[in-house]
């Protein structure tokens, strides 16, 4: 195709604007985030004003809408304009807009469409049809006993063995329910006025039965309305109206007749005595401090190590969710933005020892498809020296497999320690509290713990037995609520 257009812009020039166009845009998505490759295709190359001549100026929202996906991607991920384009494509998102009723225009919609949106008048076209007159259902889904379904290939009705016909017939009828569903939907987009307009099927001589008319009109007659005949040159038109005084009656009706206030309860104004909480939160980031190495002889070391945790946790989070191939540029451009302080042989060496991580075979699982980026789990638990206490954490990486459970938590540490019995039990806290949690969740399968040490780089799973010791052994006066901060969790 790009040969194609290469060739054709030769000799014209609707297909050389075409190119060079294209090719700007080559340009600048290797450099830009995508909500500036967005904002100057629709903004400085014309794109938006292009769409508004052939849309009207109501896709304006869908446009805004738009750029702010692509502005809050770029706040919880690697800005890759190929992984936006795959994250907005996996994404369900819809837009509504409100409908402007003082626009001098008609506008022709589906009922689904119209989901949402309100006018002063609305007209039902089509009602006197329904997806029964000409639906023809070849592919018909036949249950099983076990719960599911094959799908089997129906010829003539007449020809239907008895379990085709039954499965025919439950189809029909959850086409004719869903029929009736969206004449609701259709009605109650008027606000004002509802014209209900439609024409005799050319081989009936009535319109067909429990169709949106007769469905519409049996309920008007029903209805108490006043009905009125109008003549016109294309014949009669019925008009329901509110009877005269109706008005009048109704507020005359509604009106509520005086009564003596009530007697209010001495409980009512009793104010609530404060209740103490059921255990308090507790945070397993915050349950205890990590190793003394990992402070730093300095303030400012101490900083940079916490930036260079940050950094290394924000691309193991996003970057197993790109392409392999794309992985580099996008690392190296996340941290061209977020850490342009960094000089550019820092900012490599830190993109290749996380790229170098991801793809090492011993940590496959943690980062295989199954698995999933900065979890948030809460739960509640009962933890010795307090009653029932709700844990509320985020794990780095989570894998639920048909067979087990691993909770993977990253350390940035520089220095790690070289066995598990080793490890801060601070971490091993934190990782018992996620296991707790997830036990309850997942009963029926083993749940797995393990720290993976980014500098080293090492998985050092944690033993049940120290994770059952470590909860059994919980002080509640560890928990400093809301004072400790974690360090290169």
């Amino acid at each position: 195709m790009r040969r194609a257009l290469e060739h054709h812009a030769a000799t014209s020039s609707r297909f050389q604007d075409a190119l060079t166009r294209l090719q700007q845009c080559e340009r600048r998505f290797r450099s830009t985030t995508p909500f500036a490759f967005y904002a100057w295709l629709l903004g400085g190359d014309g794109g938006r004003a292009r769409i508004l001549r052939r849309l009207g100026h109501e896709a304006n929202d869908a446009l805004d809408e738009f750029l702010e996906l692509a502005l809050s991607y770029e706040r919880k991920a690697p800005a890759s304009l190929q992984g936006f384009v795959a994250w907005l494509r996996a994404a369900d998102t819809e837009v509504k807009r409100d409908m402007e009723i003082s626009r001098d225009e008609v506008r022709v919609m589906t009922v689904h469409g119209a989901k949402g949106l309100e006018a002063s008048v609305v007209f039902l076209v089509d009602t006197t049809t329904s997806p029964s007159d000409t639906q023809r259902l070849r592919l018909i889904p036949l249950p099983l006993g076990n719960g599911g379904a094959v799908v089997v290939w129906a010829g003539r009705k007449a020809d239907d063995p008895a379990p085709v016909a039954s499965a025919r017939a439950a189809m029909l009828r959850e086409t004719e329910d869903e029929y009736r569903r969206l004449l609701y939907v259709a009605m109650t987009r008027a606000a004002d006025r509802l014209i209900v307009a439609g024409c005799k099927p050319g081989n009936m001589s009535t319109i067909r039965k429990l169709c949106w008319y007769d469905l519409v009109g049996k309920g008007l007659k029903a209805s108490g309305l006043q009905e009125e005949t109008v003549e016109t040159p294309h014949g009669p038109v019925k008009r329901f109206v509110q009877a005269k005084g109706a008005d009048h009656d109704a507020s005359a009706a509604a009106a509520p007749t005086a009564t003596p206030p009530s007697q209010l309860p001495d409980w009512l104004r009793t104010p609530l005595r404060p209740q103490a909480a059921a255990g308090g939160l507790v945070r397993p980031s915050d349950s205890g401090a990590g190793p003394a190495e990992s402070s730093g002889p300095s303030p400012a070391q101490r900083a940079r190590a916490l930036e260079r945790g940050t950094l290394v946790h924000s691309l193991l989070q996003s970057l197993p969710e790109i392409a392999a191939l794309r992985r580099r540029d996008a690392a190296l451009s996340f941290l061209a933005r977020n850490a342009s302080q960094v000089s550019p042989a820092e900012r490599e060496e830190l993109a290749s020892s996380v790229l170098a991580l991801i793809a090492d075979h011993r940590f496959a699982a943690a980062f295989a498809e199954a698995s999933r980026a900065e979890v948030a789990i809460v739960g509640r638990l009962v933890l010795p020296g307090r009653s029932k206490a709700l844990v509320s954490g985020q794990i780095d990486r989570l894998v639920v497999t048909k067979t087990e459970v691993l909770i993977v938590d990253f350390k940035t540490n520089h220095a790690p320690p070289t066995a598990a019995s080793e490890a801060p039990k601070a971490y091993i806290r934190q990782l018992a509290l996620y296991r707790a949690v997830l036990g309850k969740l997942y009963p029926q399968l083993p749940v797995h713990a393990a720290l993976l040490w980014t500098e080293t780089p090492e998985l050092m799973e944690i033993s049940s037995p120290a994770l059952d010791a470590e909860l059994a052994s919980w002080d509640a006066n560890l928990t400093r609520l809301g004072a400790l901060h974690r360090f290169g969790a």
